[in-house]
């Protein structure tokens, strides 16, 4: 009688589930199929939901640049951006420097993530912790180094208007973010990328991980080039876009930052066509341009380098949210970025896929 039950149980608990990925599959599916192009990902399963967040945490650096030149005088400023390194069994920062950072880079994978517009460092260390907390879903042994930037509010004249003064404020921390990626490639370009480093962020901190692949690449961007980049590409080196903030034809063959794909080996972007913040890039674009992470970027206008796109469509995960925390709980989106960013995943996600595929067993009744 309890092993009939127990069958039962079981029977119902697993058609359920069936039901609600097969659901899920056919909604990420849908919203796809309303972009020039499909979902693409030829390494990562990217309507995987079977994941585990109880791995180790990962070790935590913490970059500041809010005390360097945002525009002018940036290799003498490289050398005045903080760095920190969370000590774990201290439970607080402790001062460290690029060379300790970069020391340490060659013994496990590195996720380099800036924070979107508009915060503060406060609001920029509670996404820190936001992120930090997430890396438990991500397999092996890995680094985030978090990047803190000038990103709070600029311009605070008040005989603006509101929508004018807003309007300022966004197209000036669009330059600073395009600064920021300089910085950024300064550092990735000092290290020697025998394990996978990532590079991206977050809506305009996008911008930044975008810019700093594309001077890694060769590239240059308002009069900045990195001295002895070449446009190859960096094996291991990698970039994650989420809800970028800039043009959808920025990383096109040709485009303003079209270097990054022949630098990177893997470029993961995501993009929400209801996106509430995102549909008003077009009033923010000098170009008109709708963002990347509203149509995402359109593999047919990559050329060669179309194999190196990862693209998923999370409009059926976070819904009209622009924002990183409904990201970050979205499993599927997870899945995508640990998969992308960090080698060790794609081992675990197989076990996990194989282990729920096997038939439970359940013994015969007595």
């Amino acid at each position: 009688m309890n092993a009939a039950l127990i069958r039962e149980t079981a029977m119902w608990a697993f058609w359920r589930l069936t039901m609600a990925a097969i659901i899920l599959v056919a909604l990420a599916a849908a919203a796809s199929a309303q972009y020039c192009t499909p979902d693409q990902c030829d390494e990562c399963d990217l309507n995987n939901c079977q994941l585990s967040c109880c791995h180790e945490l990962p070790e935590l650096w913490l970059v500041n640049t809010r005390c360097a030149p945002k525009c002018n005088n940036l290799d003498a400023g490289f050398e005045r951006i903080s760095v920190k390194r969370w000590d774990a069994s201290c439970r607080r920062f402790v001062k460290s420097s690029w060379d300790e950072l970069i020391a340490q880079e060659a013994s496990m994978p590195t996720l380099v993530f800036a924070h979107g517009n508009t915060l503060q460092h406060d609001g920029a260390m509670k996404q820190c912790w936001d992120v930090y907390n997430k890396m438990r879903c991500c397999p092996g042994k890995k680094r985030l180094v978090f990047w803190s930037w000038p990103a709070q509010i600029d311009h605070l004249r008040p005989l603006l208007r509101p929508r004018k003064l807003i309007l300022s404020n966004l197209r000036i921390k669009f330059v600073y973010a395009e600064y920021q990626g300089y910085y950024m490639a300064k550092l990735v370009q000092r290290m020697s990328m025998t394990q996978r480093v990532t590079v991206g962020g977050h809506s305009y901190g996008g911008i930044i991980g975008a810019v700093a692949a594309h001077l890694i690449g060769g590239g240059e961007i308002r009069g900045l080039s990195l001295a002895g980049a070449e446009a190859v590409e960096r094996p291991n080196f990698r970039v994650a876009l989420v809800s970028a903030a800039f043009d959808n034809d920025a990383l096109d063959d040709g485009g303003r930052s079209s270097q990054a794909f022949v630098a990177a080996e893997k470029i993961y972007v995501t993009r929400n066509r209801i996106d509430s913040t995102l549909k008003r890039w077009p009033n923010i674009s000098l170009r008109c341009k709708k963002a990347v992470g509203v149509t995402g970027v359109n593999a047919n206008c990559l050329g060669e380098n179309a194999h190196k796109l990862c693209q998923q469509t999370l409009t059926s995960d976070v819904g009209s949210s622009h924002y990183i925390e409904p990201h970050l709980g979205s499993r599927r989106f997870m899945n995508a970025l640990c998969c992308v960013a960090f080698p060790a995943c794609a081992d675990c996600v197989k076990a996990e896929q194989a282990k729920a595929k096997a038939p439970a067993e359940v013994k015969p009744a007595a």
